[in-house]
């Protein structure tokens, strides 16, 4: 099993015991590990500015009212769907679904919860309602200008990672991983779920935000992120073909001052805060979201984790991972 030639210069091939002692094969990139010198004229955002800036905005975020409205949608299911619409920073409301699984066989416990989000697409889930019937409460959060939730509100531009890059403070994914952190408000206020058992799972966009929200809140015991976006964001400005360098190209925006506002939201630089059991994957042929960013974060997690290696995966959907991050919140999580 060997990684695509075309896209990795081999520098080393680590054997990685992943998930049950599986052995994948994980190649490590040497190719473009230094930044040209247009890209370096703004510094990296320090540690300490980093942290400062999660601190003010997550003080400011817990000052807003949850407001959450919550109305059940009739369709023939055989578990209970709730539309639901909460209010988040800047007051932007922001709309969620929530799958709840019936159960008729007598005393209830309380549910442990899944939050999730979707793809960059905006409105493909990672994770499907019905997995509620697994036994958990599934909440699908769409942050602020995707899936239903652009409804609501919707950025005055045409692309969301560069949107507002000049600074920190007002980019998109300043207010997007706070969404998903008032998705955890709501799931936690109410009483028929467990607070000690909140899981985040996602896939790609999805993979990448739940990565950052587990860092930044601590509520989350556990984590599954399938090819995960986002991830070491300098890296992947300078590898053809990824999604970042993509987009940032097309906007016009890869210079140094974009990629210092997007220190603030790359789970890379934010995954030493990230102390609940982490479970990743990375495909060999993914151009979108390159392997060796993906391990860039899993090399500084510092708690329990486990990275899968798929050879021969693109950027697409993967059973086995699927059904492997299940079994992690099942692990993790105590149900």
């Amino acid at each position: 099993m060997e990684l695509s030639r075309r896209r990795l210069m081999m520098k080393s091939i680590v054997l990685l015991l992943g998930f049950y002692g599986a052995p994948c094969l994980l190649a490590i990139s040497s190719r473009m590990t230094s930044q040209p010198a247009a890209l370096q004229k703004d510094p990296p955002a320090t540690r300490e500015e980093i942290e400062s800036f999660w601190r003010a905005t997550l003080q400011r975020a817990a000052k807003e009212p949850l407001e959450a409205e919550v109305e059940p949608v009739k369709e023939p299911l055989p578990y209970q769907k709730f539309r639901v619409t909460y209010r988040s920073l800047g007051g932007i409301r922001i709309r969620a679904y929530l799958g709840v699984p019936i159960r008729g066989e007598g005393p209830q416990q309380k549910l442990p919860g899944i939050v999730t989000a979707p793809g960059y697409g905006g409105s493909q889930q990672g994770v499907m309602l019905d997995d509620c019937q697994r036994g958990y409460a599934v909440l699908q959060v769409y942050p602020r200008s995707q899936g239903e939730s652009a409804n609501l509100w919707k950025i005055d531009g045409p692309d969301r990672l560069t949107w507002r890059v000049d600074e920190p403070e007002g980019s998109y994914y300043q207010g997007a991983y706070v969404d998903v952190m008032r998705g955890i408000d709501y799931l936690l206020s109410r009483a028929d779920i467990d607070a000690s058992r909140v899981g985040a799972m996602g896939t790609s966009q999805g993979g990448g935000i739940v990565l950052a929200v587990a860092a930044l809140d601590s509520r989350v015991k556990a984590v599954a992120a399938h090819l995960p976006f986002l991830c070491d964001i300098r890296r992947a400005a300078l590898i053809p073909g990824a999604l970042v360098r993509t987009l940032l190209e097309r906007h016009g925006t890869l210079n140094s001052r974009t990629l210092r506002t997007l220190d603030y939201f790359d789970p890379a630089n934010l995954a030493g805060d990230l102390r609940a059991p982490v479970l990743l994957s990375s495909g060999g042929q993914d151009a979108v979201c390159p392997p060796e960013t993906i391990r860039s974060v899993f090399d500084r997690l510092p708690g329990i984790k486990s990275i899968v290696v798929y050879p021969a995966l693109p950027h697409t959907s993967s059973c086995d991972f699927y059904r492997m991050g299940w079994e992690w919140m099942d692990r993790h999580l105590g149900r």
